[in-house]
C-alpha cells in the first residue's frame, strides 16, 4: 500500500477548484443575461461563445480561465492518484481547445470544437475513478466507492447529454448540458474541499497528541 502524502491538497488547488465552478456557472449565467433572445433551455453553452455571438469574447476568456483552474487543481492535489490528476489536467487542456475552436456561428458546427468538447466531457467524468486510492485511511471521497460514485453520476449525466444532443428536436439540450457541465465543474471542488478538511483535522490531531 502506497504511503499517503503529508499534504493531500495544496491551498492553490483548493482555491482553483472552487474558482472553476464559480467562473463556469457564473459566466454562463451572466452571458445569458447579456445575450438578447438566447434560450438557455434549448441552446447550448457553446453558442454563447460562437464567433457571431455578442458574448463571444467574454465566454472565450471564461472558458480559458476555467481550463486553467482545472490544470492548476490537477497540479497541486497529491491526494489524487496520478492517472486521475493527468485526466483532470487534460480535461483542462480540452476546455482550452474548446475556447480556441469556437463555433463559426450560432447555428454552425466545428469538428475541432466538437471533438475537444467531447474529450473534455469524458475526462471530467472519469478522472475520479482514475485517481481513486485504496486503503481505509484514505479520505472516503477518493476511496473506490466514493470515486466510482462520482464517475457514475457524472458519466450518467454525460450520456444523457449525448442522447439529447443527438436529438435536439427534444428542445431541452441546454438544460441537460448545464446539469452535466455544472456538475463536472463542481466535483473537483467537492473533492478538494473534502481532502482539505481531512488534512486539517489530521494536522490538528497530530499537534494535540
Amino acid at each position: 500500500m502506497r504511503k499517503q502524502p503529508r499534504v493531500l491538497v495544496g491551498r492553490t488547488a483548493l482555491v482553483s477548484s472552487i474558482l472553476a465552478p464559480v467562473l463556469f456557472i457564473g459566466s454562463t449565467f451572466l452571458a445569458e443575461q447579456m445575450y438578447a433572445g438566447y434560450n438557455p433551455a434549448s441552446q447550448t453553452i457553446s453558442e454563447l461563445a460562437a464567433l457571431t455571438a455578442p458574448t463571444h469574447v467574454f465566454m472565450t476568456v471564461m472558458f480559458m480561465c476555467t481550463s486553467l483552474c482545472h490544470i492548476v487543481t490537477a497540479g497541486f492535489s497529491p491526494g489524487i492518484g496520478i492517472p486521475g490528476r493527468l485526466a483532470l489536467g487534460l480535461a483542462g487542456v480540452a476546455t482550452f481547445m474548446v475556447a480556441l475552436f469556437p463555433l463559426p456561428s450560432i447555428e454552425g458546427t466545428s469538428i475541432p470544437h466538437r471533438i475537444s468538447a467531447m474529450i473534455g466531457f469524458i475526462l471530467l467524468a472519469v478522472w475520479p475513478v482514475l485517481g481513486m486510492r485504496v486503503g481505509g485511511t484514505w479520505p472516503w471521497i477518493v476511496r473506490p466507492w466514493g470515486a466510482v460514485t462520482g464517475t457514475l453520476i457524472m458519466g450518467a449525466a454525460c450520456f444523457w447529454f449525448l442522447g439529447v444532443w443527438s436529438n435536439q428536436s427534444l428542445g431541452y439540450v441546454g438544460v441537460v448540458e448545464r446539469l452535466g457541465g455544472d456538475l463536472e465543474s463542481t466535483w473537483p471542488a467537492i473533492v478538494m474541499i473534502t481532502l482539505f478538511v481531512v488534512q486539517r483535522r489530521r494536522s490538528t490531531s497530530s499537534l494535540t497528541s
